[in-house]
């Protein structure tokens, strides 16, 4: 029997990027053309590979949105299947999220592990209830992993080991909320290839969210990356969601196409100053690199990320960067305009800071200032590399709010990378 699904992820409905409320109509615009393309190809299901929300804390503009959408799916036939992502995870000693409220409407199937009994869970979904890890629907069985971090890797194991002691399952798709190494430059953290193979016996389809951007592992994990542009890093990512056939009787993927929904013109336009040595004749230079880049018009005011870079010429605090952004929002009306300052003084060195387009990668900076003041410390010289990286992940994991057991896993892998506590 052959079946068809839409598997899209970030949604991230309810960004007001830049406190721009048309931003966050954007992010619905996005996801209401993929439900439209859901209800015009009458696929079998929708499946919303995590952050469907940008945040936990839901406003009832885009709770509304949400409603509505998830509603014409429904009516259309369509159910809608979601797992959790780091976005839109409870408060901390709380279990009931928007999501949880979204279920218990009978406007999707938020598919979770139950994590009840430390043992991470796949249970059939209960319709009274409103909570499982898997469901069927027509042929297929749909299982659900949430975002879980630092802990993802033995969450996949225990799963693993309860899907192999079960026969004649049907055919298998698993959504999971976690990223893969290597796909983010200059970036830490991820799953391994080694380490989501262990769900490849039990599934022919593993529906990835998390990273923004397209890729594919193995002709059998697909992420799709968001739908609308999350950041200025994302501007030439590749991204979209993916309409899938297969054949449930042979287990094969018959058809797996990428598509790219229609989305705000955002610019990520860098300004190079060297050759600048007034500020007259910097703000010229960036004019004249808005223009270059709408030279050909867009079909909507854009965003635009205008950022000044390389070895600044005069003392910066002569800059007037609200001037510039002014000049600009006169000669081009954009919706957002933001310019940003990331040149050197004279005499002043980033070196292993810089990017291949001469701005300086604030996060390299960062890893590369942690490690100079942990090779100045005897007892981590000698691991500096490993110790800072282990800084910066804590870091990182703090600033989301992530559940401090998540963070002790990561000191204790960081520990172990740098060969244990000097």
């Amino acid at each position: 029997m052959k079946i068809r699904w839409i598997h899209t992820a970030d949604v991230h409905l309810g960004y007001q990027q830049y406190g721009s409320s048309h931003r966050a109509d954007d992010f619905a615009r996005a996801f209401r053309h993929v439900c439209d393309h859901a209800i015009r190809e009458r696929v079998d299901f929708v499946l919303i590979a995590g952050d469907l929300f940008h945040k936990r804390a839901v406003d009832p503009r885009t709770m509304t949105q949400a409603f509505d959408l998830l509603t014409t799916l429904k009516s259309a036939g369509i159910p809608t299947l979601c797992v959790e992502g780091n976005h839109e995870r409870a408060f901390f000693n709380q279990s009931y999220t928007w999501l949880t409220f979204l279920a218990e409407n009978d406007l999707l199937y938020l598919l979770e592990p139950d994590d009840s009994a430390g043992q991470s869970t796949l249970t059939p979904w209960d319709p009274e209830e409103r909570t499982g890890g898997y469901v069927d629907i027509g042929p297929a069985r749909i299982y659900g992993i949430k975002y879980y971090g630092a802990s993802a890797p033995r969450v996949l194991q225990r799963v693993s080991d309860q899907l192999s002691a079960e026969a004649g399952r049907p055919f298998g798709i698993v959504m999971l909320h976690e990223g893969m190494e290597g796909q983010i430059p200059r970036s830490t953290g991820g799953l391994s290839g080694t380490q989501l193979e262990v769900l490849r016996p039990h599934c022919e389809y593993l529906a990835l969210g998390h990273i923004h951007k397209r890729y594919d592992f193995g002709a059998w994990a697909y992420n799709p990356g968001s739908l609308e542009t999350v950041s200025a890093e994302e501007t030439q990512w590749d991204r979209g969601y993916y309409v899938v056939e297969a054949d449930t009787e042979s287990r094969t993927l018959l058809d797996v196409q990428h598509h790219s929904n229609p989305r705000r013109p955002f610019y990520r336009i860098y300004v190079h100053v060297e050759a600048c040595t007034t500020l007259d004749s910097l703000e010229r230079a960036a004019l004249r690199e808005v223009e270059r880049k709408l030279i050909d018009g867009v079909a909507s005011p854009p965003v635009l990320d205008v950022t000044l870079v390389g070895t600044l010429q005069f003392a910066d605090d002569a800059l007037k960067l609200d001037r510039l952004e002014a000049r600009v929002r006169e000669l081009w009306d954009p919706l957002v305009v933001r310019v940003k300052n990331s040149t050197m003084r004279v005499g002043q060195s980033f070196e292993g800071a810089l990017g291949p387009d001469g701005q300086i990668d604030r996060r390299a900076l960062e890893l590369q200032v942690f490690q100079q003041l942990l090779a100045g410390d005897s007892r981590y010289e000698r691991h500096a590399v490993e110790w800072a990286q282990t800084v910066q992940e804590v870091k990182d994991s703090a600033l989301q709010k992530l559940p401090p057991e998540e963070i002790v896993t990561l000191l204790e892998r960081g520990i172990e990378r740098a060969g244990g506590l000097p």
